[in-house]
């Protein structure tokens, strides 16, 4: 088990480092510049794959409180919204507020080191337990595996954007 947990543990690293190197020397209008009307800038991508993160293993699988509502970050960045998170839809992916991005990492950084935590608990047989959410269940090994597949396709696209941004050597 503890090569699993090490090899997620892993992944989860490597992209919150290269996350952390993207964003470095981005202005504020880069980090929130959209492609296109209702497309993704950065700083959603940012805020999203820490909230995935936050929701997936420490909400879903601790199965408590998220650390975006035990640590108060709401009121620390100045975001509030109903459900939790934003660009759902086209005319969503624009609104949220403008954060500095380091305050965001700071959260991301809270998240993670609330994942590692809740991973480093977590037994085999936990692997095989089981959430369900309306018709479909999923287990927590599906997560760990999800949250690391999901948060790697939006590492691609904040390089994406950054590269459209400052070209290929920016």
């Amino acid at each position: 088990m503890s090569s699993f947990k090490d090899a997620v543990k892993s992944g989860m690293n490597e992209y919150l480092v290269d996350l952390k190197t993207k964003l470095e020397g981005l202005t504020e209008a880069e980090i929130y510049w959209n492609a296109t009307l209702g497309s993704n800038s950065i700083a959603w991508l940012v805020w999203h794959m820490a909230r995935v993160e936050d929701g997936w293993i420490n909400s879903t699988i601790a199965g408590g409180e998220s650390v975006w509502d035990s640590g108060n970050w709401a009121e620390r960045t100045g975001v509030t919204h109903e459900n939790g998170d934003f660009g759902e839809t086209a005319d969503e992916a624009p609104s949220l507020p403008v954060v500095d991005v380091g305050v965001v990492i700071d959260y991301y950084d809270a998240v993670r080191a609330a994942a590692f935590e809740v991973i480093d608990d977590m037994t085999d047989e936990d692997l095989s337990q089981s959430f369900t959410r309306g018709n479909r269940s999923v287990t927590w090994s599906w997560i760990l595996g999800h949250v690391l597949v999901e948060e790697a396709q939006h590492l691609g696209q904040v390089g994406f954007i950054r590269g459209m941004i400052r070209g290929l050597n920016g």
